[in-house]
């Protein structure tokens, strides 16, 4: 099926029909995501069910997988950040039927346009971006560096030791 994730979906008729999508989607498709990356290189695992919960409410669950390539703030070197993330989605065509949804649902608002799985997943992704991307303090190239830079801090004479040694000597 990841031939097919460009074509255009209707979430409506995929829940009444009880569908599911699989596949692989280069993560270079998704333009918006691209633009938080390092690179666009790799894909995403897509694994989506359309269907309804025991109470009629349309759904998407699923789980999408992918190794996103980040800028590790620390040492603004490349990284690799596995993400995994479980779709949770109610199908609904308005505001105010997404504000009546079960909480274990985040809302797909849909409307007589179709849509591409591409949409879907590219917002989910989106959403699971950590806010600092940083590599573990062992693995982090600029980790030796900042202990470095620590160590010469405390080194260093704090310039209101003189100060504090005044105001100890006019206390006793």
């Amino acid at each position: 099926m990841s031939d097919h994730f460009g074509e255009l979906i209707e979430p409506l008729f995929l829940a009444e029909k009880g569908r599911t999508l699989t596949g692989r989607l280069p993560l270079s498709r998704l333009d918006r995501l691209c633009q938080s990356l390092q690179n666009g290189k790799g894909v995403v695992d897509i694994s989506l069910d359309f269907d309804k919960d025991e109470v009629g409410q349309p759904r998407v669950m699923g789980r999408l997988t992918a190794i996103l390539q980040l800028q590790c703030q620390r040492c603004m070197q490349g990284m690799g950040v596995p993400v995994s993330v479980d779709v949770h989605l109610g199908i609904v065509r308005t505001q105010k039927q997404a504000q009546f949804l079960p909480d274990n649902y985040d809302p797909l608002l849909v409307s007589d346009e179709p849509m591409t799985v591409v949409d879907i997943v590219e917002d989910e992704l989106i959403l699971a971006l950590p806010l600092v991307a940083l590599h573990e303090m062992k693995d982090c190239p600029a980790a030796g560096a900042q202990d470095e830079q620590d160590e010469v801090a405390a080194q260093r004479e704090n310039p209101f030791a003189v100060l504090a040694e005044l105001k100890k000597e006019r206390n006793d």
